[in-house]
């Protein structure tokens, strides 16, 4: 069972990520579900790390360092999405390509999420038998350990934004997924 996770909330410092219709930046919704997802983890007995614990800016490549320096068996990077039809909704799990060792974290994660909300709509890519999607994201590829980027809600959509600003949706969305890390596959 993995036992030691880094934790990448997506952009920060100059690089606020999408921005929501009233303002609200990527950045830090990403680092305050970050938080609540450290603080369950080590809760839970887990050695937790952080690529950033503050807004700052830190790069692509240090992102996947910390998480390759720091031995992590996991590398968790939480973003909010953003579209320009401010309909889009819902949340996604990423992975890099082809079947990996991160594939079933990410579909616990996903598995998770639409329990824990159920009016949030799954957004997923079953073409390879798993919900979640694929890519060639820098976090995904240049990590030497499992990797998961997950996008907790559309932060372009008004309601979801309203959502991503509430302290307790932040907590539920962070429970959901300290819980599915927790669980044995």
């Amino acid at each position: 069972m993995l036992s030691k996770l880094c934790l990448d909330p997506g952009h920060g410092g100059d690089d606020p990520g999408a921005v929501g219709p009233t303002g609200l930046r990527e950045s830090d919704a990403a680092l305050q579900i970050s938080k609540y997802i450290r603080r369950g983890m080590l809760d839970a007995g887990w050695k937790v790390f952080c690529t950033r614990s503050e807004d700052k800016s830190v790069s692509l490549e240090d992102r996947c360092n910390i998480a390759n320096y720091g031995f992590a068996e996991l590398l968790l990077s939480v973003h909010c999405n953003a579209f320009s039809n401010p309909a889009a909704h819902g949340y996604e799990t990423w992975t890099s390509r082809g079947q990996t060792l991160a594939d079933p974290i990410a579909e616990r994660i996903f598995e998770s999420i639409g329990g824990a909300f159920p009016n949030l709509a799954p957004r997923f890519d079953k073409t390879d038998g798993d919900s979640d999607k694929e890519s060639g994201f820098k976090v995904l590829t240049g990590s030497r350990m499992a990797a998961v980027l997950v996008e907790v809600a559309f932060i372009s959509n008004p309601i979801e934004e309203q959502w991503l600003r509430d302290v307790g949706w932040k907590m539920r969305m962070a429970g959901a997924i300290v819980s599915s890390l927790n669980r044995r596959p």
